[in-house]
């Protein structure tokens, strides 16, 4: 993919959305046009656990936000380094900046989390997970992070939970800023932004790009960004929202440490479009038409090189592209004071073409698949009552037919106590991949969906007047008709089956204004039910802490994780197999304002140079900085 093209692209992408926004304003936007994409005020009201704006302390779900506000402070390289510290979450990256990263939720598999970005699902059909290292921290006002099953709501995928990016910009008034970066591995960067608005509408893009040379032969990335969001209300009773994101990158592949690859290289990018529609018929009903596209495209090389030997020695290339379409119609009614229902209907089409060649032969495949599901959720609210949520929702697949979905959840606020106790049961499923269905001599297109039945019980409290909280929840789940490799057929098929279990905990302390104290510690116990061994990349143990101090001009953040021994892949040991070691990784980030518009920040990765792999054979960089600053004008 062409660099200038990109950008020439994503400006005129930019100037479209601007005119736009100014041709649709008319009055006050009020509420935003996403049910799911609003830029809420304050952590208290979330969205993702609903479908609706709800408070936090009501919804049964246990939920982690992480506001525009530790964004901007941590100064992350992509969002899969925010969600780091998030309990219940452990983050794999495969190597250094732009390489894969996934995530596993309550130790579910990476495919069983559902990633949204405001609310328009980003999981890659072709493998159904999704690759957080191409999603920048660009234009994104707050992240929200629902742990356990709400297939009810999303249909395939939530199993582990939903992560929704939210993005835009929520003060009135014209912001424009200019970054710059530096630091190791000859690293760089830049962004610049112009975000705002007027009573009518208001608007958010930004064009951002980075480079590295990584701190291995043949470890480069290079990437280009744009991100731009509109809201602007139609009517008096009537408002609509788009959003756009495009990028490209290039990076290379230096394999595992054991083989490296001198000249592998990886190209591609995505572009997501999306639009909303939201009528407000009264203060009690309301209904919204979201639709968007989203296109993907891979394209891998690795010609032959002095390092390649053996019998089965060739160039090698691959070429993926993927297109997902959306509509989903959503009706939010309330019945009385206390009575809600949200019910919708939402039709997905996923179409993949692969096509490749190596030294083993050629493959390739252009296949499709489409679902549509149908849902309902009812949220009964009355006084001195555990607040109710009971919903069901059937999904109605191209390949395998239908099923069926339900949850109920429960969130009880104890008088005089200052906690509640939250607790759901509740049933997931996901679809075959694309390529678990049509891959050349893998797929079978007899598959049926994987299939989950969660828990979860616990309880959250606020102490010293909401200066200091805790946070604990214990949660089950079993898995069955998981998909693997078949050894007699060496086809995919619906064989396996999994548990995992475990506990969350996390609490923060606000000593004093300037200071705030963060823990989390997760215990996960997970079991492949047909070996008896732990499921692959899912630490027992896992941790950290943190503290943030801000003061007039000065702000600074300090965080410490703990990933504890997990087993990796079947290559090494008396048993065939490896157990990725323990480690500990510590990052620190400065912030000082001079004035009131720049900024100068350090941020410092891996400060003690720890040696780990997240991934068995690829080595996790070393110790890092970057220095940068920032200019609002």
């Amino acid at each position: 993919m062409n660099v200038s093209r990109s950008i020439q692209a994503s400006l005129a992408a930019g100037a479209i959305m601007f005119a736009a926004a100014h041709s649709v304003a008319g009055v006050e936007p009020g509420a935003d046009a996403a049910s799911e994409g609003r830029i809420y005020p304050g952590p208290e009201i979330v969205v993702t656990a609903t479908r609706i704006e709800w408070p936090i302390d009501k919804t049964a779900s246990f939920i982690t936000v992480i506001s525009r506000s530790d964004i901007e402070r941590r100064h992350a390289e992509n969002v899969g380094d925010l969600l780091r510290s998030v309990a219940g979450l452990n983050v794999v990256q495969s190597g250094s900046a732009g390489k894969a990263s996934s995530i596993f939720m309550r130790g579910a598999s990476s495919n069983h989390a559902l990633v949204m970005l405001d609310g328009v699902p980003l999981n890659d059909p072709t493998t159904g997970a999704f690759d957080f290292s191409e999603l920048s921290c660009d234009n994104i006002e707050r992240i929200e992070i629902v742990r356990g099953a709400h297939g009810i709501l999303y249909g395939s995928a939530a199993i582990g939970g939903v992560v929704n990016i939210i993005t835009g910009a929520k003060t009135e008034g014209p912001g424009r800023s200019v970054s710059l970066s530096a630091g190791s591995y000859r690293s760089a960067g830049g962004a610049i932004s112009l975000s705002g608005g007027e009573s009518s509408y208001r608007y958010s893009y930004t064009l951002s790009g980075e480079t590295t040379e990584g701190p291995a032969a043949n470890d480069f990335y290079r990437a280009t960004a744009f991100s731009g969001s509109v809201s602007s209300r139609v009517t008096s009773t009537s408002n609509v929202a788009l959003s756009l994101r495009y990028r490209e990158a290039e990076s290379g592949l230096r394999g595992q440490w054991f083989a490296p690859d001198p000249n592998a290289v990886q190209d591609g990018g995505h572009f997501l479009v999306s639009a909303l529609y939201r009528q407000f018929f009264s203060d009690r009903w309301s209904h919204s038409v979201r639709t968007s596209f989203l296109s993907r495209g891979i394209t891998w090389k690795d010609p032959v090189d002095a390092l390649d030997t053996g019998p089965f020695t060739g160039d090698g290339f691959s070429e993926i592209n993927s297109r997902v379409k959306n509509v989903a119609w959503q009706n939010d009614l309330r019945f009385s004071g206390n009575v809600w229902l949200v019910s919708g209907v939402d039709w997905k089409e996923e179409q993949t073409t692969n096509s490749g060649y190596s030294a083993f032969g050629t493959t390739s495949f252009d296949d499709r698949a489409r679902n549509a599901g149908l849902f309902a959720n009812g949220i009964f609210d009355f006084g001195g009552l555990p607040t109710t949520s009971i919903g069901a929702r059937v999904d109605d697949h191209s390949e395998f037919g239908s099923v069926a979905t339900y949850k109920l959840s429960l969130s009880y606020p104890v008088p005089r106590t200052g906690a509640t106790i939250k607790g759901s049961i509740g049933t997931g499923f996901r679809a075959p991949s694309l390529n678990e269905l049509y891959y050349p001599f893998y797929g079978n297109p007899d598959l049926e969906p994987e299939r989950t039945t969660g828990y979860d019980l616990g309880l959250t409290r606020d102490f010293a007047a909401g200066r200091a909280s805790f946070e604990c929840a214990w949660f089950d789940n079993s898995y069955r008709n998981m998909i693997a490799s078949n050894p007699e057929t060496w086809l995919a098929d619906n064989i396996g089956k999994a548990k995992s279990s475990g506990v969350e905990i996390q609490s923060s302390l606000r000593p004093f204004a300037a200071l705030t104290l963060r823990g989390f510690y997760t215990f996960t116990r997970t079991e492949d039910c047909a070996t008896g061994k732990q499921l692959l990349r899912r630490p027992r143990h896992s941790g950290g802490a943190g503290a943030s101090y801000r003061n007039g001009p000065f702000d600074a953040l300090l965080s410490a994780s703990r990933v504890g021994a997990r087993l990796d892949n079947d290559f090494g040991g008396p048993n065939g197999e490896y157990f990725n070691p323990a480690y500990t990784r510590l990052d620190a980030a400065v912030t000082f304002r001079p004035g009131g518009a720049s900024e100068l920040f350090l941020t410092v990765s891996n400060a003690t140079d720890e040696r780990y792999d997240e991934v068995a054979g690829y080595p996790a960089p070393g110790a890092r900085f970057t220095l940068g600053t920032k200019v609002d004008f």
